[in-house]
């Protein structure tokens, strides 16, 4: 075995690999761009060296950069984590070259697999099935027409090399097609290098189901059963689970079959995935296969017991795999949840800042790259963490999911949180009643935050009292008034259903108070059991709680009952009218502008497009939210632009054109 690891990633990947690096007794060494100094990866490895600048294609995609740090830190192995280098084949032929280990596939099945067209023709020879579609070499665009018109509409175009959601576009009718083929194209190009595409027949409400599978060098190749993935926004996985909903018998073990037969068929080593998508009458189709390791790859550890990066050195090192597959067990349930710094109610536009709170909860595992302090940038992906919980039972795993979804908090930036909350919450994603449409179908309610109870509302009148007792400092301080003894007639809030006010006033005893809402008055009692826990009884029923504060914000949760709300401290300041920015069209994130779709004084409908923006790992297109008349045009195309950057102004019109 090897003793020195030099882990080629970055993030939540990167520490999670450096924990399996202690366990076997391997040195960590880490690598880190100048976005990257002080990050958490490099606080947990053994050592860490410099790679360059923080734009990935300078630092973590510069393969001259890590083959640099592997000589100067005298690594004898590279673990490519997920994403940027790790399935870039040609990567692994330099380690390779470089005399070191690459704890992967072999650069040859990276290559075969990293290619869906290559993918799906060596499956259809293997009797694995697969999407209907076209994946030729011609790229002509009226070519794709005449194809896309064969296969019939629905459709979905894909990126032949990548992964992700980058390069997908689905198109429903014809007409669409000419600017999905040009936008899958530039984001396949940027994203991969490469703007070669695919098309396949869109299988409406589809699930989503991908096996593990492990092989070594001695033959040997087992399947760790199957994780469901069919909640997905942007066609990216934000929920995974295994054991899947798949009812057990034939279907689940054809379908296990299967992914073992495409591992067979190009010899595969290491840890990987094979993709299936699963129709409405139980059929599957092969997708694709993923010549790397997971993010989802917890759930798996927890069903079957295994270390799965442990096993991934393990197999590099030249070892058998040390069971057979009548050895493997899947036993209770897990399931694991994204978290990112991302709006669900702005298209799932991503956040980026300094995380001035970030509180993730102690009773489930936890993989993160992040502290309180650090921030969250715009060159990699959004990911904050992921949060996965265990059981015995899928109802089990779900009901601690939700407890821990209600101690997690983040602030100030915007989170999908309130989407996390809402898909443990939701009674048809209790039932497996989903498919891969399910997040964009019911978005509003999946987001739509639970009504405070009062023990909620007392819990946070009491808090934002005590505030201003014990934090002079706080922007509530600004207030003598507000006191401990000296409660104020009225508090001012805004909750889940916009702003209301509480009334509060003293009691006869310390802790004994009345809180008054819509004019009925309740009896309360609070004591505190640490700086953040509180004990609140109203009405003579007792919980225990948390309140959670930063600046304006707080959150109060009572066991599997989380209410966000913000308090308004000064009622009397003025506020911008709404109006200041009408027609004003900013960005909605920082990045740089691809292409602009109009110039001044064109007349536009509402939803056309206007500005294509590429950045943060998406690239969105930001639409006319009115019909109009562009008045000026202040972006180029090749530009780089920040988050609320003026882009352009678009005066109202009453006749859409």
């Amino acid at each position: 075995m090897f003793s020195r690891v030099l882990i080629a990633n970055r993030g939540e990947i990167a520490c999670r690999i450096i924990q399996s690096c202690h366990k076997l007794g391997l040195t960590a060494i880490a690598v880190y761009s100048e976005a990257d100094r002080y990050a958490r990866h490099i606080e947990l490895a053994d050592e860490a060296w410099p790679i360059g600048e923080s734009a990935p294609s300078q630092s973590y995609l510069s393969v001259d950069a890590i083959l640099e740090a592997a000589r100067r830190s005298r690594a004898e192995a590279i673990h490519p984590g997920y994403g940027f280098l790790s399935e870039q084949a040609e990567f692994a032929r330099r380690v390779m070259h470089a005399g070191l280990v690459f704890v992967g596939p072999d650069p040859d099945t990276i290559e075969q697999m990293g290619s869906k067209r290559a993918a799906k023709a060596l499956m259809e020879t293997v009797g694995v099935p697969v999407v209907p579609g076209y994946a030729g070499d011609n790229q002509d665009p009226v070519f794709l027409a005449a194809q896309a018109q064969s296969i019939g509409f629905p459709l979905l175009i894909k990126a032949v090399h990548g992964g992700g959601g980058r390069g997908m576009r689905l198109v429903r009718e014809i007409g669409e097609l000419p600017a999905a083929l040009e936008s899958a194209r530039r984001e396949a190009l940027a994203s991969f290098g490469d703007g070669s595409l695919l098309l396949e027949r869109y299988i409406e409400t589809p699930r989503h189901i991908e096996v593990q599978i492990l092989g070594d060098r001695h033959g040997r190749v087992v399947h760790l059963f199957e994780r469901e993935c069919t909640l997905q926004r942007r066609y990216q996985k934000v929920w995974e689970e295994s054991p899947s909903s798949l009812p057990a018998g034939e279907s689940r073990e054809a379908l296990l079959q299967a992914a073992l037969h495409a591992a067979r068929a190009v010899r595969y080593v290491g840890a990987g995935t094979v993709e299936f998508v699963v129709d409405r009458s139980g059929a599957f189709h092969f997708l694709e296969m993923n010549t790397r390791l997971q993010v989802e790859h917890p759930v798996t550890e927890f069903v079957t017991g295994l270390d799965l990066v442990a096993l991934q050195f393990e197999i590099a090192a030249g070892h058998p795999i040390p069971f057979r597959q009548e050895d493997v067990r899947c036993e209770g349930h897990a399931i694991e949840v994204r978290l990112y710094a991302e709006n669900p109610q702005k298209d799932f536009l991503p956040t980026a800042g300094r995380l001035d709170r970030l509180d993730l909860p102690d009773i489930i595992r936890v993989d993160t790259g992040y502290r309180t302090g650090d921030r969250v940038g715009t060159d990699y992906d959004t990911l904050i963490a992921k949060l996965i919980a265990q059981g015995p039972t899928r109802a089990a795993c779900l009901a601690k999911l939700v407890r821990a979804l209600a101690a997690t908090w983040v602030a100030p930036l915007a989170t999908n949180l309130p989407l996390l909350e809402g898909l443990a919450r939701n009674p048809e994603v209790a039932q497996a009643h989903v498919d891969t449409g399910f997040i964009t179908t019911h978005l509003a309610e999946l987001i739509l935050t639970p009504e405070p109870t009062l023990h909620h509302l007392a819990a946070l009148a009491w808090a934002t009292t005590r505030a201003w007792e014990i934090d002079d400092s706080s922007p509530w301080g600004v207030r003598d008034a507000f006191r401990i003894g000296h409660l104020p007639a009225t508090l001012n809030f805004t909750g889940p259903r916009g702003p209301f006010a509480l009334t509060i006033r003293s009691g006869q005893d310390p802790g004994s108070w009345h809180l008054g809402l819509d004019g009925v008055e309740h009896p309360v009692e609070t004591r505190w059991l640490t700086p953040e826990s509180l004990w609140v009884a109203v009405e003579g029923c007792a919980r225990t709680g948390h309140a959670r504060r930063l600046r304006n914000r707080l959150r109060i949760d009572f066991g599997t009952d989380a209410v966000d709300f913000e308090t308004h401290f000064d009622d009397t300041r003025p506020t911008r009218p709404i109006e200041q920015d009408a027609g004003r069209l900013v960005s909605p994130f920082p990045g740089r502008i691809v292409k602009i779709t109009v110039c001044a004084n064109q007349a536009v409908a509402a939803g056309s497009p206007l500005v294509i923006i590429e950045g943060m790992k998406m690239e969105y297109t930001l639409r006319a939210p009115y019909p109009g008349r562009i008045r000026t045009v202040s972006c180029e195309e090749g530009a780089a632009v920040a988050m609320d950057q003026p882009l352009m102004e678009l005066d109202p019109d009453l006749v859409t054109p």
